[in-house]
């Protein structure tokens, strides 16, 4: 990426954020530049980057600090996060037709910060792209998952990337009989990590009955080394 001070750059990139000033289109450059480069979230190490980034040295460290602290009281979020959601893609040239669903839940003081994020895996690397904070303390439910598929899917869209032959794949908080049947409505092909005890019960169902709803692939079970996961390619749940 150009010096931050390129003015032509930043008019570009001022075009995924079109209800945004240039000014805080800008602070998000110099932040994320900053970041990257101090290896830290931390905005008071941040703000000692600033002056480097924009070639102004002259302006007191304590105002470069107040600055990155305002960028996080704009409005219209969620316009923002989609307009960084479409100029991410447009920097990875994304190909990847791999999903994942991923939950982190850790506190600050007395608060709870619970996140429920989807992204890509993007050579070898997960680049969240679409998250919704909980407000509350453990596991996702069904609507909280909907609502956050159903605006990934909707911005995916219009950045002009297809659904189709799409894999999501996600760790065994992710299971309900809802939740799959959701994805098997909207034709996303998934593999969910399954709880040892749910897999033995849907085995044992396949075998005392017939099931046209899964096909268990044949493996000799061991608790220390197999870990078992339900999949949907092409229409089909398999029990792996």
């Amino acid at each position: 990426m150009k010096r931050l001070t390129d003015k032509s750059k930043i008019r570009e990139i001022k075009s995924y954020f079109p209800k945004h000033s240039t000014a805080v289109v800008r602070t998000l450059l110099i932040l994320a530049q900053s970041i990257l480069q101090l290896r830290t979230v931390c905005l008071y190490k941040c703000k000692d980057k600033v002056g480097e980034l924009t070639g102004n040295r002259s302006t007191k460290v304590s105002s470069h600090y107040k600055r990155l602290l305002r960028f996080f009281e704009i409005n219209k979020v969620t316009t923002f996060c989609e307009g960084a959601f479409m100029f991410v893609l447009s920097l990875i040239g994304i190909e990847s037709n791999l999903l994942v669903l991923d939950r982190t839940n850790w506190k600050i003081g007395r608060k709870n910060v619970n996140i429920l994020t989807l992204g890509i895996l993007f050579k070898g690397c997960f680049i969240p792209l679409c998250w919704q904070q909980l407000n509350k303390r453990g596991n996702s439910n069904f609507q909280e998952r909907i609502l956050l598929v159903n605006r990934f899917f909707r911005w995916w869209k219009k950045s002009g990337q297809q659904i189709k032959e799409m894999v999501m794949v996600a760790d065994r908080e992710f299971i309900g009989a809802e939740w799959i049947a959701y994805l098997r409505l909207i034709e996303l092909h998934f593999v969910v990590r399954l709880k040892e005890n749910m897999y033995f019960e849907l085995c044992k169902q396949n075998h005392t009955k017939k099931n046209d709803n899964y096909e268990v692939m044949p493996e000799k079970l061991n608790n220390k080394a197999f870990v078992p996961f339900v999949s949907c390619y092409k229409g089909k749940n398999i029990l792996l």
